[in-house]
């Protein structure tokens, strides 16, 4: 029998000893790095208070008109009926009442602003049944206890003026409009789409 070189032992169970330290600590290092979280990005995103812009709607005076008379369809009774239309230079409400069988006319003009909050200020110009002018603030009375009017228009008699509230719309998918343009002379009205911060 030869005798073994105890050199060529040694280089081989070294480099064997070297591998199985090497396996060990890549198996080390992949398990930490399976194990650890990543960096929670949400801390990094800036997170608003406030409602989210998500679009603006634009339209001309006839598709607005048209818009109005599709919407207010479920606010109409036999008793009382009416309308509401923009023009030129005003808006309009044109209704009906009966008394004693007869339909009288019922006409108020109103003049547009846009508020602060985005809601949309209409301030009584003049009132009328036919072509006789009758006083504001009882008139604004009568139409708040007889008609029956969408929720987010809020009539306020004494100040002779009706707010219609956007940002009080209600819907299933949580969008309300502030009021952007009213501009009845150039056919422009732009109103700002939002959805509320959930």
């Amino acid at each position: 029998m030869r005798p073994r070189k105890a050199g060529n032992l040694n280089i081989w169970k070294w480099l064997f000893l070297a591998q199985l330290a090497l396996l060990i600590g890549c198996g080390i290092v992949l398990y930490t790095r399976i194990q650890t979280d990543r960096e929670d990005l949400t801390k990094l995103v800036q997170t608003s208070t406030e409602d989210t812009k998500v679009g603006t709607f634009s339209t001309n005076r006839e598709q607005l008109n048209q818009t109005l008379t599709n919407y207010l369809k479920e606010y109409q009774t036999e008793e009382f009926s009416y309308q509401l239309f923009v023009t030129s230079q005003q808006v309009v409400f044109e209704g009906s009442y009966q008394i004693f069988g007869v339909t009288i006319p019922l006409y108020i003009y109103f003049q547009p602003s846009k508020m602060e909050d985005g809601s949309i200020l209409l301030r009584i110009t003049e009132i009328s049944v036919g072509s006789l002018s009758l006083p504001k603030a009882e008139v604004l009375a009568y139409l708040q206890k007889n008609y029956k009017l969408p929720a987010f228009v809020k009539i306020d008699s004494e100040q002779a003026q009706v707010q219609v509230q956007l940002t009080e719309l209600k819907n299933k998918f949580g969008l309300y409009g502030k009021a952007n343009t009213i501009d009845l002379y150039n056919d422009q009205f732009i109103v700002d789409i939002y959805r509320k911060r959930q």
